[in-house]
């Protein structure tokens, strides 16, 4: 089978219906999901714990999970803004969070652990993993202790439309722990 976009080096793990994108199509960004529902199809239908790719094939890799569980399709926490508004936003499968994917707490986390651990495989030494994650169910702290590989380089946090109040959001981007940015950071904090 050819690969779809060779020259990729971005890679968004997660992408759903590419919510974080201001440009919805490039050939410089690969856009994978293992949803098949979706209006704007990904380029690949995958499961991102599992992947095909080669080791150290991107250079940046954007994860934005769901951030809660046990919920039915479709439910969300926003506000919901009008079928109208739905439809010209995300088309007919309207928006996706993910949130029905995982039933406990435990489940969602055991996805985000071996996500993460496919993650350190594909991704180039010197390359950028970026987590989006919001505290809707469970504290950015706990999700970041699961990645024990890599090294927290820049975290923010940031409101966006339909945040929930209380709720807080945050980006952080990491980097592999045996890479050569190791060296760097090592020799900056001392």
């Amino acid at each position: 089978m050819m690969e779809v976009k060779p020259d990729a080096r971005i890679l968004d793990a997660t992408a759903s219906y590419r919510s974080i994108w201001d440009m919805k199509n490039s050939d410089k960004i690969l856009w994978i999901d293992i949803e098949t529902d979706l209006d704007l199809q990904p380029d690949r239908i995958m499961d991102c714990t599992h992947t095909d790719f080669s080791d150290k094939r991107f250079h940046t890799i954007f994860f934005d999970p769901p951030h809660k569980y046990g919920e039915k399709k479709n439910q969300g926490v926003f506000s919901t803004p009008s079928r109208k508004k739905q439809k010209e936003r995300w088309g007919d499968t309207g928006c996706y969070y993910g949130f029905d994917k995982f039933k406990t707490k435990s489940e969602l986390l055991e996805f985000i652990r071996l996500s993460q651990l496919e993650f350190h495989r594909i991704l180039s030494d010197d390359g950028i993993l970026w987590v989006k994650w919001c505290e809707h169910a469970t504290k950015l702290d706990v999700v970041i202790s699961i990645f024990n590989n890599w090294n927290k380089t820049l975290c923010f946090e940031t409101a966006y439309q339909g945040q929930v109040k209380g709720k807080r959001t945050f980006w952080v981007a990491f980097t592999k722990k045996d890479s050569a940015w190791q060296s760097d950071l090592g020799e900056h904090q001392s």
